[in-house]
């Protein structure tokens, strides 16, 4: 009955979203975006694959059903886990757990130093350490990941902003911040090394904070010391906001393109890149919403551009508002969010996109008023989370059931990701997970 619900109103919805004739419309809706996307979607996120099925004798098998069920994502659908346990009743702690599995596969895990670092020397790793919001210790997200199979990314290892990031007592000489620094990146590295993979190195160099006491070239050190404290299989990223990662553009040019050639000259082992997707300017959303901004052809333009680099790309801290706060908003939300998920799907440079705050009101202060959840405080979902639930539960997973001629081998073609095969032999019914990936062997052999 939900299913059927959900899906009657995502038709309902997109006969009144194609019912507006806007310039907006216009620019999506074009046969050349369309096709582009779809064409992305098909030939970069799927692959044709091959089941053979034998017996213990390496016999084909014969007179057997074959279900076939998408489970897991290869792509990252992501969002930042900042509220893990950051509720007072434990019941919205469960629901916020239940609604972040629902949708997401990666987690972005906060180490910001301000707040894992409140006293110098005193760092809140352990699950008991002092309770700060939307800062949940380290080691409790990395529990949680574990557990839930998700792909947690820290965030973020330096960052000079001096509300969010920079240590209310960090000293004024710059060569001992240059110190601290290379000792906070030995610490997490040593206890987080083996466990994530994919951190923020730097963020935001471009909107600097000059009067914040960072050594020279702070950004080619930090890296320099991640290299070399980090394990050689660790991805490092740069993350910049969202004005130099889309607006300023200037191809080869552009403040953020030039800085990344800049740090790679200079042996900065860029292994990613990050773009954010703020919307935090109600002029910056009407442009959008009116088609004056963020156009499908802006967003194609930057990522062709930044995967020149030939390293992911990370679309890395989404807000897109519920402006304004009423239906018409939360229609706004939705089309745009199915819109820039399903383009972004579509380029073979993005590996994952990270919506930023899960539920309304969990944001920091100052950011609540965009209403930029995917669900409401009590959970419940907005049409954004619906239409997104559609396409990474629905759309994007494969789900069929084969019947093999002739003993022969199955053939068909997927998303990439795990599945599990289910195999009905008369009254037995066998269960095995697989795993199809990009670019490595397309064909899995079960043996029963």
């Amino acid at each position: 009955m939900k299913q059927a619900f959900t899906v009657a109103w995502l038709a309902g919805w997109c006969c009144s979203v194609s019912a507006q004739s806007t310039r907006y419309d216009s620019l999506w809706n074009d046969p050349a975006v369309e096709t582009r996307i779809q064409q992305g979607i098909e030939t970069h996120r799927k692959g044709d694959f091959t089941l053979v099925l034998a017996d213990r004798q390496g016999k084909p098998l014969r007179n057997t059903t074959v279900e076939i069920q998408q489970v897991g994502h290869d792509f990252q659908f992501g969002a930042n886990i900042f509220m893990l346990n950051g509720f007072k009743a434990e019941a919205d702690n469960r629901k916020y757990e239940e609604t972040f599995r629902s949708l997401f596969n990666t987690a972005c895990i906060p180490f910001y130093w301000k707040t894992l670092e409140p006293e110098q020397g005193k760092l809140r790793f352990a699950a008991n350490s002092s309770p700060i919001y939307r800062r949940p210790p380290p080691d409790v997200v990395v529990d949680f990941c574990r557990a839930n199979v998700l792909t947690p990314k820290g965030h973020t290892l330096v960052w000079d902003h001096p509300k969010h990031s920079v240590p209310d007592w960090l000293p004024t000489d710059t060569t001992e911040v240059k110190r601290l620094i290379t000792k906070r990146i030995q610490e997490i590295a040593a206890r987080y090394g083996n466990a994530i993979k994919t951190w923020d190195v730097v963020n935001e160099v471009l909107k600097g904070h000059p009067d914040i006491p960072m050594p020279g070239n702070y950004a080619l050190f930090a890296f320099q010391e991640a290299q070399k404290y980090f394990p050689a299989d660790t991805r490092l990223f740069i993350n910049e906001v969202t004005g130099e990662s889309w607006q300023n553009y200037r191809k080869e040019y552009s403040p953020y393109y030039l800085l990344i050639e800049s740090l790679k000259a200079k042996g900065a082992r860029i292994g990613g890149i990050g773009l954010q997707f703020h919307f935090f300017s109600e002029p910056l959303h009407e442009d959008v919403a009116n088609g004056k901004a963020m156009t499908p052809t802006d967003l194609f333009r930057a990522l062709d551009q930044y995967g020149r680099f030939g390293v992911p790309l990370h679309v890395s801290e989404i807000t897109i508002p519920t402006l304004p706060n009423n239906q018409m908003g939360l229609q706004r939300q939705a089309r745009m969010a199915r819109n820039f998920y399903r383009l972004w799907f579509s380029h073979p440079a993005v590996e994952a996109v990270i919506w930023w705050n899960v539920a309304d009101g969990t944001a920091v202060a100052g950011e609540d008023k965009w209403n930029g959840g995917l669900v409401n405080g009590d959970f419940s979902p907005k049409p954004a989370y619906t239409v997104l639930n559609v396409l990474i539960n629905r759309e994007w997973k494969t789900a069929l059931t084969l019947t093999p001629q002739d003993a022969g081998p199955l053939r068909f073609r997927g998303f990439y990701g795990e599945y599990l095969v289910r195999i009905r032999q008369g009254k037995k019914v066998t269960e095995q997970r697989i795993h199809f990936r990009k670019n490595q062997p397309s064909e899995v052999r079960i043996n029963l």
